[in-house]
């Protein structure tokens, strides 16, 4: 195989896996970037290349640098490194030595009141979407808790529609209820619905569990995900069954998240 080949085939198979991981369509990308389906297959095969004016179009549709996309250095179906990269980038994450909750001691700080753009919302929006279809995961609601999860909530629905062609019912719950007694805005929930709960941390998941009770009161929903930015949950927690395990054994959800502890100090250590 010659050197043309071996970049033909680089760029097919990195194009099909992101795009299988994505759970799109040949047809469905074509459309997204002007191209047939039947030019992805040939590219997916290695029987022929992008234009080069597809490229940037490809590499946006993706969320990855043209770089990756020729395969120099392709991490998009983890995208946890661009993560790390873009709180990094946005002062989202800052790096020191900081003195949390509970005597705890960390490198970094992550402060989720730094997201104020329009663009950093999109964004986080569209890897809390990724994140959904990348696991595959059934619901009907998207809920977000106040106050991060009102932006948080609205961000993802929109990126599922945008982004994938998915229309989703999507609330946010109140701390405060409003003057005729309400507790929920947007969908009403409903008996039996499943629903995906976003939010920025989780540590102990106390306070999580405090306001799916809540949320509980308003219907008999069946929380089957959690999905936050960052899970900072750490093993002395686990231990004594806070965290995930906690939601896992009261209401038989499964936490997510975008990026762990681990992910964070492997990239600061790289």
């Amino acid at each position: 195989m010659n050197e043309k080949e071996q970049l033909n085939m680089i760029i097919g198979n990195n194009i099909k896996r992101i795009r299988q991981n994505k759970g799109v369509t040949q047809e469905q990308l074509g459309d997204s970037i002007g191209v047939s389906g039947q030019a992805v297959s040939k590219w997916e095969n290695g029987s022929a290349l992008p234009d080069i004016q597809v490229l940037p179009k490809l590499a946006d549709y993706f969320g990855i640098s043209i770089d990756e996309l020729m395969g120099y250095k392709l991490n998009a179906l983890t995208y946890k490194e661009q993560f790390v990269k873009f709180m990094l980038g946005n002062g989202i994450l800052q790096i020191g030595e900081f003195d949390l909750k509970g005597g705890q001691k960390k490198n970094y700080y992550l402060n989720s009141e730094k997201f104020t753009t329009n663009a950093q919302i999109a964004k986080i929006g569209e890897y809390f979407a990724d994140c959904i279809r990348e696991n595959g995961i059934q619901y009907d609601v998207i809920v977000g808790l106040a106050y991060h999860g009102i932006a948080f909530s609205t961000a993802t629905s929109c990126s599922l529609f945008q982004k994938y062609g998915v229309t989703t019912d999507f609330c946010f719950d109140r701390k405060v209820s409003d003057s005729r007694g309400r507790k929920i805005c947007g969908h009403t929930l409903i008996d039996g619905e499943k629903i995906i709960i976003v939010d920025d941390l989780i540590t102990t998941g106390k306070t999580l569990c405090e306001r799916i009770d809540r949320l509980k009161e308003q219907a008999d929903i069946d929380v089957v995900a959690v999905i936050v930015i960052a899970n900072l949950v750490n093993e002395e927690a686990r231990k004594k069954g806070l965290g995930e395990n906690m939601l896992e054994e009261r209401y038989g959800t499964k936490v997510y998240s975008i990026i762990t502890d681990k992910d964070i100090n492997d990239y600061l250590n790289s």
